[in-house]
Formats: structure tokens, sequence, C-alpha cells
């Protein structure tokens, strides 16, 4: 899982406790608040329960009091860089082996893209995607304020 923060102020707040909730909103609250950073949180193998909660841990430490969420998605891409697969025959296939060695005519072989080769295997992905705008409020809370 990979966690990306960008920071959208330059103010710096305390981090909140460990056993703060910090509130996952579906929009943005009418109430004046700063907005701290964006988050970003994907995977290839994570459920959206665990992105969201690692989205508001790292809110947490920003010393955010929510999280603006959007809506989860999955990334499609291919892999880096095609499966190179060989057509060229075993090693011992050869019926001559005196004559070509004992690896045969086309062995040993190589994988690489410039040989007889079949095309890339496709090597398609899938990420898990969940972002969230950490706010933090500009004044506390009427619990907040009682003694």
């Amino acid at each position: 899982m990979t966690l990306q923060v960008e920071p959208l102020t330059a103010q710096r707040f305390e981090p909140r406790a460990h056993f703060t909730e910090i509130d996952a909103l579906k929009a943005e609250p009418t109430r004046p608040h700063v907005r701290l950073a964006r988050i970003i949180a994907t995977s290839h193998s994570a459920s959206e329960d665990a992105l969201r909660d690692r989205i508001l841990a790292r809110a947490r430490q920003l010393g955010a009091d929510a999280v603006v969420l959007g809506k989860a998605d999955v990334l499609e891409s291919m892999g880096p860089s095609p499966a190179y697969q060989s057509t060229l025959i075993q090693a011992g296939a050869n019926s001559t082996p005196l004559l070509w060695g004992p690896w045969g005519w086309w062995t040993p072989f190589y994988l690489d893209p410039w040989s007889f080769v079949q095309g890339g295997a496709d090597q398609t992905q899938y990420t898990m995607y969940l972002s969230g705008v950490a706010i933090r409020y500009d004044s506390p809370s009427a619990e907040e304020r009682t003694p």
C-alpha cells in the first residue's frame, strides 16, 4: 500500500491523539475550515476499508478533524514490459546432436526481443485508488470549548 500526501497549506498543526476519532465525510462541510492536504492511497491488494483507515490515520498525524473522501476506483494498467516467451525448440530436441552440439540447433535459446519469440504476454494490473482532503475546523466545537 502506498500513501501520497500533497500539502494544500503552509500551516502546521499538532497531531491529534491516537484515540481521537477523525470524521469521514462524503461532502465538504459548510462550517469554516482549512484544507490541510490531499491524501491518496493506492494498493494492489488492500480493500477500500483498509485504504480509508490508512487515510484517516495519516490525517490524524496532520492534525485534521475530518477527511472529505472521494469515491474509490479501480485503475487498470499494463505491466512495465512484455514478458517474452521463446518459440525455439527445447534443448536436446535436435536429431543430430553431434553436428550442432548437445543443445540442438536453436538452443541454448535466448529470451530477448530479437530471437524468434511470440508477442509479449499482457500483464494487466489492478490498483485500488482512494483519495481524500484532510480538513481542520477554524473554530473549536462546543465540546472542545467546555472545560
